[in-house]
């Protein structure tokens, strides 16, 4: 007989859930086991392991102040670099360092503002910054264009649309409103203004009970653009953003709709001016004076290319982002910020010197130097402090906050060794052990022995050899001559 689905969901829903410990909370006082079974950094994932949200910030803390020092706001007030590189050393392994999950963290806490320990300054505007963070297909972003397209695609993804659009309605309230209607808005609880802010209904609402049409607020928008922008603003790129309520949000969700988000044709020829000419100057009505544009894994994007595609490809980035005229370019706008492994040095210094990028970010090891921030080797050190920040996250009482317990002191060592402390091996020993732990019922702390025992019986995590990460596929076909 075939069931009723709607007399069976109704059934569970009715039924209050048995509420069952899992042996790690027996055992451990653990919600769940706090290691993910592969400790691959995966931003659209729900799980906190995967997506990001469990960081430690002593792991890199190092590297990160030497990003701001670069790219945000130098200590000699100098400009931040247009252009420079966050490099692996080769010691800290190619794969599972931290390394994707150290961009997204930059990301998050540039576009959140969070200055605490470098500026008590809050309001410099020098710090009115905004980041991506581009995760590169491999194939897919061969041609600039595609790039470009990848560049929106992860405003979208990452929510950064909805950011700018709360942004750039604000700094319009700011430039059109009266002082008084300004003062009263600002007394606002904080969700409220928001929820103002993010709603286009309820933003041209506010315009409407001040005496302003969506019709007289598109035009005061026109006009601040073309104060930027002038002859070079982006009309199409402008009368779509308008007759989406000046939002870019539903300006996306409308080429998506209407195939323009996806039509190779179009970005091929309009793709660099609608960012560069376009998405730029909204961002600098919403009061942002810098993108950073964090390119993970450049040798995703690399290694699929013919040494043709390659030369189109740094050539075209040279002259858009840093020489041809445009809103970004002479204003500056952009830091772009390449994640390199030392390895593709070798392969990618001629081409870089021959299209021209060499005066911009030289490739030389004696002068590369001052523009990288090196992700340097772990140590016995930051691997268990990362451990801990992972099990802390998910205990169930402070007891042993900021220890390995249920591990016993020092007991992960050998692991940590075994992995020739990557993190990435780290935390795959960290969470097999666990699994195997628990389903024997081992008490804790759990000892030294039971670890070694567990690396005698040949369990690994999959190996990858970081000396040869950067292979050119033998299908790769130099176009040069074509």
């Amino acid at each position: 007989m075939e069931i009723n689905p709607l007399q069976r969901l109704q059934k569970i829903q009715n039924t209050e859930p048995e509420e069952r410990l899992n042996p790690y909370q027996n055992l451990y006082g653990l919600k769940e086991n706090p290691f993910p079974s592969l400790a691959l950094f995966t931003p659209s994932m729900d799980d906190p392991r995967r997506n990001g949200t469990i960081y430690d910030v002593e792991f890199r803390s190092d590297e990160e102040k030497r990003y701001f020092e670069l790219f945000v706001l130098p200590p000699t007030g100098d400009k931040p670099k247009e252009l420079g590189f966050i490099r692996l050393d080769p010691q800290a392994g190619g794969r599972g360092n931290g390394k994707s999950a150290f961009l997204h963290h930059l990301m998050n806490r540039v576009n959140e503002r969070q200055w605490n320990g470098w500026t008590t300054d809050l309001d410099n505007l020098q710090l009115s910054a905004l980041a991506v963070h581009l995760l590169p297909e491999p194939r897919k972003q061969k041609r600039f264009w595609q790039f470009v397209q990848l560049i929106f695609e992860t405003f979208a993804e990452h929510e950064l649309f909805k950011k700018v659009d709360a942004d750039f309605k604000a700094a319009m309230i700011i430039k059109l409103l009266p002082e008084a209607v300004i003062n009263k808005l600002s007394a606002l609880p904080n969700e409220e203004i928001l929820n103002l802010l993010y709603s286009s209904e309820k933003f041209i609402a506010l315009l409407s009970e001040n005496g302003i049409s969506l019709q007289g607020y598109n035009e005061e928008i026109l006009r601040f653009l073309k104060s930027i922008a002038g002859e070079d603003l982006d009309q199409r790129f402008v009368q779509d953003f308008l007759t989406s309520n000046a939002d870019l949000r539903s300006l996306w969700l409308t080429w998506k709709k209407d195939g323009i988000a996806d039509s190779a044709y179009l970005w091929r020829n309009h793709g660099a001016g609608w960012f560069l000419n376009g998405l730029v100057p909204v961002l600098i009505i919403a009061r942002y004076n810098r993108l950073h544009i964090l390119l993970d894994e450049f040798e995703k994007i690399y290694i699929y290319q013919s040494t043709k595609e390659r030369e189109e490809f740094l050539d075209s980035m040279r002259q858009n982002f840093f020489e041809r005229n445009s809103v970004a370019v002479r204003r500056e706008f952009l830091s772009l910020i390449l994640t390199t492994h030392p390895s593709i040095d070798r392969y990618l210094k001629t081409v870089w010197t021959r299209v021209g990028l060499d005066n911009l970010a030289p490739l030389d090891p004696s002068r590369i130097a001052s523009l990288s921030i090196e992700l340097g080797a772990s140590s016995k050190q930051k691997l268990s402090h990362l451990l801990t920040t992972y099990i802390d996250y998910f205990r169930l009482d402070s007891q042993h906050q900021g220890t390995l317990y249920p591990f016993a002191e020092n007991a992960l060592d050998r692991a940590m060794d075994e992995a020739r402390y990557y993190p990435r091996g780290s935390i795959w020993y960290a969470h097999a052990i666990l699994v195997k732990a628990a389903s024997e019922s081992v008490p804790a702390p759990i000892n030294s022995a039971y670890v070694e025992t567990f690396i005698a019986s040949g369990q690994k995590p999959a190996t990858e050899d970081e000396d040869n990460l950067f292979v050119l596929p033998q299908s790769t076909t130099d176009l040069k001559a074509e």
